[in-house]
């Protein structure tokens, strides 16, 4: 009994023990975002540099860097479809001197796409969305279609034969693609490349016939002869290409094609922190001349709550899940 009755305090002891610790970290949580920051931040960018993803952390951590007066420190981890980055978040401690760029591969595709993932969807606290990437629906002009009800006649007549263009296997080009292939019933063959700029070559040559490409690498070709732009994937006409009309004007509702971009950070930065680098993105995302620069690159600031985007994550992770299991896309 004697034995039991000690064995029941300790159990109780390290229970209050326990209570009084997490107690203690609720109540010092304000004081950490007070004091926060107090050293060197380090921004994962799981891509490599000069890649639209460096490009926006690199411009983004300048202004945020000054407002928090301290250095952000932007680190390239690129490999595996941004795994190997993701991975290293994962495991850096939970005290908000550790964020990473995250993407539609990161996101919401990897999940479905590899089988060997060493985290998980909440191993993460999902701060804020910062842009969005439109893509434009462009086609070889030697096909003779001069608008989306001739593209979509055209690709019904020949079935499986019509080759289109993606800057790689489960990309946003290629899942957006296959996605509108499914909502239309429609089938072609699908030819990865290595980036956007290698497919649109090989598309204004006539190796490829049609292609959803990045407005970035696009753009300077709108007025070539041998493609034509039918449609982009935004919510409204883009300044850059004003002829082009939206998917939504053309009847296909509610279609997300655009590559996207957000931030995170490891699961357990306290929420204080989390709210402030929200806050911060959101700011220097209004900053006339940042979303200048953003827009000659293609990127359009869309921000948010990190509680709508963690709810966006996981509406669009299902959405992913479900199109790459039809349509049967593999990563080797």
């Amino acid at each position: 009994m004697l034995n039991s009755i000690q064995y029941r305090s300790s159990r109780f002891g390290s229970f209050f023990l326990g209570l009084s610790a997490g107690m203690a970290l609720l109540l010092a949580q304000p004081a950490i975002a007070q004091e926060y920051p107090k050293k060197t931040i380090k921004w994962i960018v799981p891509y490599g540099a000069g890649g639209a993803s460096d490009i926006l952390a690199r411009l983004l951590g300048e202004q945020i860097g000054a407002e928090l007066k301290q250095q952000i420190i932007i680190e390239n981890r690129p490999g595996a479809g941004g795994t190997i980055g993701t991975a290293a978040l994962a495991k850096a401690p939970a005290d908000g001197y550790t964020l990473a760029t995250a993407d539609n591969s990161t996101l919401f595709n990897n999940w479905h796409l590899f089988n060997n993932l060493n985290y998980r969807q909440n191993d993460f606290e999902y701060v804020a969305t910062t842009v969005h990437l439109p893509l434009l629906l462009i086609v070889n002009t030697e096909s003779n279609v001069t608008n989306y009800q001739e593209w979509l006649e055209w690709v019904k007549q020949s079935p499986n034969k019509i080759s289109y263009a993606s800057p790689g296997i489960g990309s946003p080009h290629h899942i957006a693609m296959e996605t509108l292939s499914d909502r239309e019933k429609i089938n072609m063959v699908h030819v990865p490349y290595r980036g956007d700029a290698a497919a649109m070559t090989d598309l204004v040559g006539g190796q490829i016939q049609t292609a959803l490409v990045g407005v970035a690498n696009a753009r300077q070709y709108q007025n070539d002869p041998r493609v034509r732009f039918l449609a982009v994937t935004w919510p409204s006409r883009l300044s850059s290409t004003p002829n082009v009309p939206t998917f939504e004007e053309l009847g296909v509702k509610d279609f997300r094609g655009s590559a996207e971009q957000g931030i995170i950070m490891p699961a357990g930065v306290p929420k204080e922190i989390v709210n402030r680098w929200n806050a911060e993105i959101t700011k220097a995302l209004e900053i006339p001349a940042v979303r200048e620069k953003l827009e000659v690159l293609g990127m359009y600031p869309v921000a948010s709550t990190p509680e709508a985007f963690k709810s966006y994550v996981d509406e669009r992770a299902k959405q992913a899940g479900e199109i790459i299991r039809k349509s049967g896309i593999t990563v080797n």
